[in-house]
């Protein structure tokens, strides 16, 4: 299956980052435009310097119905309450934390235990 993830971009080296380590997870994916993606992917490294960019994309998320998985900022734990509030899921940059995280939030009834 292929996964298509909106990924906040940014001048920032984070993004790079990242989209190297979702290259490393194992799944097959692809970017897209917001309103066709299965998730949403936002970098809580921008947070900083895009939070109204951020809060919009949020919004338009929310209001889609897409899950939200925030990307904690390398090497810290917590992310801004707005979005901790709206995370399907959190994770850090480990690439197979990514991978399941993605999958677990497009795909919610295939991991539940029976």
């Amino acid at each position: 299956m292929e996964f298509r993830l909106y990924i906040t971009e940014g001048d920032i080296e984070d993004h790079h980052v990242f989209r190297e380590k979702l290259s490393l997870s194992g799944l097959s994916w692809r970017q897209t435009d917001l309103e066709d993606a299965d998730a949403v992917i936002i970098l809580a490294g921008l947070w900083g310097t895009m939070k109204e960019k951020i809060m919009d994309d949020v919004k338009r998320a929310v209001k889609l119905s897409k899950p939200i998985i925030t990307v904690r900022p390398y090497g810290l734990e917590n992310v801004p309450l707005e979005l901790e509030e709206v995370s399907s899921e959190i994770v850090g940059w480990n690439p197979h934390c990514i991978g399941e995280a993605i999958e677990d939030a497009v795909n919610p009834d295939t991991n539940q235990i029976l």
